[in-house]
């Protein structure tokens, strides 16, 4: 791929991701902040509720794969999202559990620390060339 065709899917994973966290961050809100659900059981869900919407909104839109849906894709995909989850997890028991930050300011690191792990894995893993 040319720089402009790599500068256009980053942007496009750059969009999806503002949906993704926008998706993620209302059911969290909602869960935690209306229901009183655990934030470590709100955040489960919500992410889950995001990583839905990425899968195919990346597959269709950022990396355009016109494959159909397949269990190995979808395996690697939620590996690397458990991988990403895992991080905010970490991330969100440090700074939330133990260091006693807001919760928004929590989910706030948490979900800016596993954006790395999710890009690279799904732009080099999942769709891209290696995961071919």
């Amino acid at each position: 791929m040319n720089v402009r065709s790599n500068l256009i899917q980053l942007t496009k994973f750059g969009l999806v991701g503002i949906a993704n966290t926008l998706i993620d961050f209302g059911v969290f809100v909602f869960l935690h902040g209306r229901l009183q659900v655990f934030y470590a059981l709100a955040q489960l869900v919500s992410y889950s509720c995001g990583m839905t919407n990425s899968y195919f909104l990346n597959k269709f839109w950022t990396f355009q794969s016109r494959k159909k849906i397949r269990f190995e894709e979808v395996f690697k995909f939620v590996v690397v999202n458990l991988l990403s989850l895992g991080v905010s997890l970490v991330l969100l028991y440090f700074v939330r559990g133990r260091g006693n930050w807001g919760v928004v300011e929590s989910k706030v690191f948490a979900t800016t620390g596993s954006l790395l792990v999710n890009f690279l894995g799904n732009k080099f893993w999942v769709f891209g060339e290696v995961g071919k």
